[in-house]
């Protein structure tokens, strides 16, 4: 007989190794460590778990990682869908619906107003279908070259978060928390440290008197390049383009690397980092959203991959 409901303690061992099962892809592996992170305390919220089991078996989830949003300055509950998976076996559009309708009956019960989330090109059906989602934003990549220069005086950190105290590390931050009046998820310096404290990650900072820029090293398709996770405006600062490239070439330098990647959108930059790569070479990154309050899609100024669980 098969249970779904809001799963209060989870394991996380287990967890990752049926999540892997059911992905099935020798590409995928989930992390323990890093699943406890990001639903405990990586978008500093919580997050509510619901789970199909079999008896005493898990065979599947669904996760909403709460998160805080500001809409014309007011604070709203929002929620975003991560993790979807079933054990092949279990798959049937019975059990999905039921996981689908406990998250309805989890939304209502705790007035998350904002629901979003990333899919890939199959959950985006099933989003739209059960949850009534639709496409909010197509984040195009971006990409660029960088040169490396010699550090630029106006760079007052750039380093690995690793490499600093928590005190130190949140005192760097607290100049760039989000405005109240910027639309979008909030991000204190608390949060933010929280976000970029991902146990099987490094991140790194990188700041001018009025822009931060978190960065990351990755590679994607046999290419090593500097990931820029997300850019933050100093309140009431105006950014300029030279702001953008100062910290962009502090984090190449950093990571030892000549190619950026980006993915967002953010309104506090005069322009967006590097060129888009055309759709035919490389997807934008979709993301749903439903406001339950209205039929309507809130304005949001700012959505980079910080803001998600992609990273």
């Amino acid at each position: 007989m098969l249970a779904v409901s809001e799963e209060r303690t989870v394991d996380f061992e287990s967890t990752a190794r049926i999540a892997t099962e059911a992905f099935g892809s020798k590409d995928v592996a989930f992390s323990p460590s890093r699943m406890k992170w990001l639903y405990e305390r990586g978008f500093g919220e919580g997050a509510a778990v619901v789970s199909a089991f079999d008896g005493d078996k898990k065979v599947g989830q669904i996760v909403l990682l709460h998160q805080k949003v500001h809409l014309d300055g007011v604070p709203v509950i929002a929620t975003q869908l991560i993790d979807l998976f079933i054990l092949k076996a279990y798959r049937s559009g019975t059990l999905v619906r039921r996981i689908y309708e406990e998250v309805e009956r989890l939304c209502a019960a705790k007035h998350i107003r904002i629901v979003l989330t990333l899919p890939n090109e199959k959950s985006a059906p099933l989003n739209a279908r059960f949850l009534k989602l639709h496409s909010f934003l197509s984040l195009p990549v971006r990409v660029g070259l960088c040169l490396w220069r010699p550090s630029s005086a106006r760079v007052q950190v750039s380093a690995q978060i690793k490499t600093m105290s928590r005190d130190e590390a949140i005192e760097r931050l607290a100049p760039f928390a989000t405005p109240t009046s910027e639309n979008g998820l909030y991000w204190d310096a608390e949060t933010l440290f929280q976000r970029i404290s991902d146990p099987t990650c490094a991140y790194a900072v990188h700041a001018t008197a009025d822009l931060l820029l978190v960065s990351s090293s990755r590679r994607t398709r046999g290419i090593n390049h500097a990931l820029l996770c997300g850019f933050f405006a100093r309140r009431g600062a105006v950014v300029s383009p030279d702001d953008i490239a100062t910290l962009i070439r502090a984090a190449c330098r950093l990571w030892k690397h000549q190619v950026f990647i980006y993915a967002g959108v953010n309104n506090r930059l005069p322009r967006l980092p590097g060129f888009a790569i055309p759709a035919r070479y490389r997807q934008p990154i979709l993301v749903q959203l439903r406001d339950r309050l209205t039929e309507t899609f809130p304005r949001f100024d700012r959505f980079q991959l910080t803001d998600s669980d992609f990273i």
